[in-house]
């Protein structure tokens, strides 16, 4: 029979208990400052437990060599430990050279800085440079920085879609190839532009097993349907010509190109204004993953 039971710092509602807890009462916690404090220690197990009062409280250790203070409640439930490293989706962490499955997504104008890269790099989380809106030679500091703190990653570096200054968009990628940067985080893209495929395409070749190896990755911040769907399929066929017209690719590269999606990873913007259309995050989010089946079927 489900039951409730509410005390300060915490509420119980479930069946009664078969199981019972003991330990010290050195390991409990019944205030709203030490639970909290204890529920934030996530390397841990909890125990929740009730007393003889009815009061519910965490408990952080099972046992105790000190016989007299031997105490036996009846256990709630148990919360095993959780690293952080363990949530997620462990390829992402694979192909980032990551240790956390978290992101900090770029702010224009060096806002999202090279210490803000650094320090989240160290930690083992990929962040991204706000490059969006600076000139080449100040993005060229922040990548020399950057590539001397973090000789082996991770990091990436923002390529913002510039329609009304071509040439920034265009200096970035060239630099951007230039300096070896492997991950770019691609926002504000209505469309698919010469200079985010050159990027994606000059960094394809073949594995000695045949197989595409993909040299650069781009990490696609979409906030509309249909640009996602040109983000999740392969460079269009007129500018994979037109970049090899103009000698920027072979055309091994552009055959590869054909079975490869232009992003590796696609991640929801929302609510930023500019490009989303003040869009609530709800709004995009649910179709996306519909969106990829869909793409993933006719491939």
């Amino acid at each position: 029979t489900a039951a409730t039971t509410t005390s300060p710092a915490l509420q119980y509602t479930g069946s009664t208990p078969t199981s019972k807890w003991f330990g010290s009462s050195e390991a409990l916690h019944f205030s709203t400052v030490g639970v909290r404090r204890r529920l934030w220690d996530f390397s841990r197990t909890a125990y929740l437990i009730r007393d003889a009062q009815g009061r519910v409280g965490i408990a952080d250790r099972l046992g105790t060599d000190r016989k007299e203070d031997l105490q036996s409640h009846e256990l709630l439930a148990t919360l095993p430990p959780i690293d952080p490293a363990q949530l997620g989706d462990p390829s992402f962490r694979q192909d980032y050279g990551l240790r956390y499955n978290y992101m900090a997504g770029a702010m224009a104008n060096g806002i999202a800085s090279e210490e803000l890269v650094i320090a989240l790099g160290r930690a083992g989380m990929l962040a991204s440079f706000g490059a969006g809106g600076l000139v080449s030679q100040r993005i060229e500091r922040a990548i020399d920085r950057i590539q001397a703190e973090l000789p082996n990653g991770p990091y990436a570096f923002n390529l913002i879609h510039s329609p009304n200054e071509v040439a920034l968009e265009r200096d970035a990628t060239a630099l951007f190839l230039r300096k070896g940067i492997k991950v770019i985080e691609a926002s504000a893209f209505m469309d698919l532009t010469p200079f985010v495929v050159y990027y994606r395409v000059a960094g394809l070749s073949r594995n000695p097993d045949g197989s595409v190896r993909i040299g650069n990755r781009v990490i696609a911040k979409v906030s509309r349907l249909p640009v996602a769907e040109k983000f999740m399929s392969p460079a269009p066929e007129a500018l994979l010509r037109q970049l090899m017209a103009e000698g920027q690719i072979t055309a091994e590269q552009a055959q590869l190109a054909a079975s490869v999606p232009m992003a590796d990873d696609i991640p929801v913007e929302a609510e930023s204004g500019g490009p989303t259309d003040n869009r609530s995050l709800g709004c995009p989010s649910p179709p996306r993953p519909r969106l990829r089946r869909r793409v993933q079927s006719t491939r």
